[in-house]
């Protein structure tokens, strides 16, 4: 029989084993750009020991090995000398496709995890031949679209409130542009980006449904060098280079809409009482310096609005005057220093603010001889987040692996501010919350054969009064088979405490933050999930299965009747608190990864419901972005050296509705001669909420790239796509016309007309076309950038 001693031995030669052999660290960069590499792999001659380098281009194992290889896809493999204590810095030189690497290393398997670069986000087509990030992630699997042509995402029955959106680790309040049909994210500045749809490591928290990381290029080292894009709906540019003796960089990249002053005109020239114009711009920079190996310094700056504005054009009442001025969006200012402790401990910290406000300004005046009129209006919502955080890793041996930290935040909403030029300005909420985080998540390896993370995360929450404390463990098990074969279990618990209040298909924004009191609880997660993961035909095709099953407590949304906050300061009066929702479902995903065939196939099968005291009868209803199935092709093919084809297949269950059963008479609300009573109006009988099913949406999307040289010699990039290409009008929506029947008892005149259903579909056939020049400074050689392999320090 084994003793308590002797397993404690046993555990402790087990662990120390790690401590005979070689501690290797470093960074892996591109040797032109001097871009870091993140997800590259570095492995020994055997293939039995490595891992891949983290969100900062950096590695850290343990290995008995002399020399190593180092990869990536799209560069020279290349193969250097072990050299321990040093850091080691890497460059690989680009313009090599090299097979997919597998490396049997901790944390390589990722479940309930998709990972996108930039170059497989521009190969998919896309709506106006730009790549947006959250509509790629929408042919993912377990991730849906709200509707047509929107950026809202839906993650495993969530909410897109529910989702937390990261640039470098920094949290973004707001990542849509007009309603969602685009998102903030410019393609110029992605390195990479990752998706968790469950098992959140224990540092990532806050919301319920996904994270998504997205890490920032840093920008060219070695030369200045930019682009400049035109494309149907905006124009961009983005300018790069080395600044402090090639010790650091400055990225900067900026687009704005093109469409503000056509929109204008149209509306100028048709026949209609109004003006309206719309456009939004996004401004990126990123300043990045490192004086050594062993430190980095990071500042990161984000700043996006969009305006909508409406104009009265009444061209029989030239004294008339009305306008309305919706504008909103956010600005992220962020300090970050990493830093190289040890080759056994890494540590970011990273101080940041971000701030998101809704602005709607109304005007209205009439100046005739009759009436003398003059009203203003301003409605205000802001939410500010500045916070501290600190994340730290430690390499114990090469079996264990330990990760912690904290941050403190600090929150400041005003939900819903309004002054009014005819009522005296009513005071308004400011509320100030805090939350605090404490976390530390420990992955181990045991013979090869289990994975274990498992992660704890201590939150306290406070506001006016209110405390929460809650302790949110999480658990993700590997058990590694033979033949590149992996099954899955993770658990998870999490709060969210503040609640988005959103109204899905409105072109005027309304987004609203409000947080969590006493009286609007915070919400809360738990999910399960299991899956399994494989490779085939020699790792060209991977495979992924997985089921989940999440569970949603205090959820807030609009009471009957109400689809914004507008009105009056009463807001919590009409929002609807303490529901219930459960989600479950079955997610599969199939990648081609080699061959001049390339792309993947992902399905959906999920059942989504929520449950509020006071809405449909307080019975458990359809959520109302529930899709039973879900599904995409993506197919990719290189068809020469400089152009590239591809085509995306979407296909999704209709949206639930809310039908219309029949009609009954009700009193009216104007009168007819001067009596009430004598007047009815017929009203519209719903049936039971979400009950009723839109046709299904389908789509087919074809894009086709090319790039090609100017006669200058710079590089050039055409994008051509069709979105829609078969025309298909998908509902989006649907509303009746006005249905009357009015009795007048006196006279005996009735008068009946009876309704109809129209459907609402947005986006037929768009065929877009942009292109994109790039400029890069001329060099008469490169030999005083260091390119060589990692034996040089």
């Amino acid at each position: 029989m084994v003793t308590k001693p002797m397993l404690i031995i046993a555990l402790l030669f087990y662990s120390l084993l790690g401590y005979s052999q070689k501690q290797i660290t470093g960074f892996v960069k591109d040797a032109v750009s001097g871009e870091l590499l993140i997800g590259a792999a570095v492995y020994t001659d055997d293939s039995k020991t490595g891992t891949i380098t983290n969100a900062n281009g950096y590695f850290s194992f343990s290995c008995n090995s002399d020399s190593l290889y180092v990869s990536y896809v799209g560069y020279q493999k290349q193969h250097i000398r072990c050299i321990t204590d040093s850091i080691l810095q890497i460059y690989l030189e680009p313009g090599q496709t090299i097979d997919e690497v597998n490396v049997y290393a901790q944390g390589i398997q990722k479940f309930n995890k998709l990972s996108l670069s930039v170059n497989e986000l521009k190969a998919i087509p896309a709506l106006g031949a730009t790549p947006d990030v959250l509509k790629t992630l929408q042919l993912l699997p377990g991730i849906q679209s709200q509707a047509e042509g929107t950026s809202h995402i839906n993650v495993r029955g969530g909410n897109p409130g529910e989702n937390l959106y990261l640039i470098d680790d920094v949290p973004l309040l707001y990542v849509n542009h007009l309603g969602g049909f685009m998102s903030v994210f410019n393609p110029d500045m992605i390195n990479k980006m990752d998706v968790y749809k469950g098992a959140f490591p224990a540092k990532y928290g806050g919301k319920l449904s996904s994270i998504l990381a997205i890490n920032q290029r840093e920008g060219n080292i070695s030369n200045w060098n930019g682009s400049v894009g035109v494309g149907i709906t905006d124009a961009s540019f983005s300018i790069e280079g080395p600044l402090f003796d090639k010790k650091g960089s400055l990225i900067v990249t900026a687009r704005k809409t093109l469409i503000d002053y056509p929109m204008m005109l149209i509306s100028m020239l048709a026949d209609q009482d109004f003006i309206v114009n719309y456009g939004f711009h996004d401004v990126n920079a990123k300043l990045s310096y490192r004086p050594n190996s062993n430190n980095s310094f990071h500042i990161n700056l984000y700043q996006g609005d969009d305006y909508l504005r409406y104009k009265s054009d009444f061209k029989s009442r030239r004294s008339e005057l009305a306008k309305i001025k919706n504008r909103w969006g956010n600005w992220m200012l962020s300090g970050r220093w990493s830093r190289v402790v040890s080759p056994r401990l890494f540590v970011n910290n990273i101080l940041s603010t971000t701030n998101y406000r809704l602005k709607v300004l109304q005007y209205y005046s009439n100046e005739s001889q009759v009436i003398s009129t003059e009203y203003e209006s301003l409605y205000l919502s802001r939410v500010n987040n500045s916070s501290l955080r600190s994340d730290w890793q430690y390499k114990v041996t090469p079996y264990y692996n330990i990760e912690f930290g904290g941050s403190i935040s600090s929150y400041n909403h005003i939900p819903n501010r309004i002054e009014a030029s005819d009522i005296e300005a009513p005071e308004f909420e400011k509320i100030r919350s805090f939350e605090n985080v404490i976390y530390v998540n420990k992955q181990y390896n045991l013979l090869n054969l289990f994975d274990f993370d498992i992660g704890f995360r201590l939150t306290n929450y406070m506001s006016n009064g209110f405390s929460k404390t809650a302790l949110e463990p999480r658990l993700n098990v590997n058990l590694n088979l033979p033949s590149f074969q992996t099954v899955n279990f993770s658990y998870q618990t999490v709060n969210q405490y503040s609640h988005l209040l959103l109204t899905s298909g409105a072109v005027m924004n309304n987004e609203i933050w409000v947080p969590a009191d006493e009286n609007l609880n915070p919400s809360e997660s738990i999910q399960y999930s299991f899956g399994w993961k494989g490779s085939i035909k020699k790792q060209a095709y991977n495979i992924e299965l997985s089921i989940y099953h999440k569970e949603l407590n205090n959820l807030a949304t609009y009471k009957e009747g109400y689809s914004n906050l507008l009105g009056d300061g009463g807001w919590r009066n009409k929002i609807e608190s303490g529901g219930t929702g459960q989600s479950q479902g079955v997610e599969l995903l199939v990648q081609k990864n080699k061959g001049k065939w390339t792309g993947f196939l992902a399905y959906t099968y999920s059942k989504t419901t929520r449950q509020f005291e006071k809405i449909n009868k307080g019975n458990p209803y359809l959520f109302d972005f529930d899709r039973p199935h879900s599904g995409s092709v993506n197919i990719n093919r290189k068809l020469t050296d400089r152009c590239t084809a591809g085509i995306t297949w979407v296909y999704q269950t209709g949206l639930p509705y809310t039908p219309v059963l029949g009609r009954q008479y009700a009193f009216g609300l104007f009168t007819d001669h001067g009596s009430r009573d004598d007047l009815y109006e017929e009203v519209l009988i719903y049936g039971e909420r979400n009950s009723a099913r839109m046709p299904d949406y389908h789509r087919l999307d074809v894009g086709l790239s090319w790039n090609t040289v100017t006669k200058k010699g710079r590089k050039a990039e055409w994008n051509l796509s069709v979105y829609n290409a078969y025309n298909r009008h998908n509902p989006t929506a649907y509303y009746y016309s006005e249905a009357d029947v009015i009795v007048n008892s006196n006279n005996g005149i009735e008068k009946y007309q009876a309704f109809d259903k129209y459907k609402v579909s947005f986006f037929p056939i768009i065929p877009s076309i942009s292109y994109k020049v790039y400029f890069e400074e001329r060099i008469a050689s490169n030999t005083d950038f260091d390119r060589k392999p990692l034996e040089s320090n």
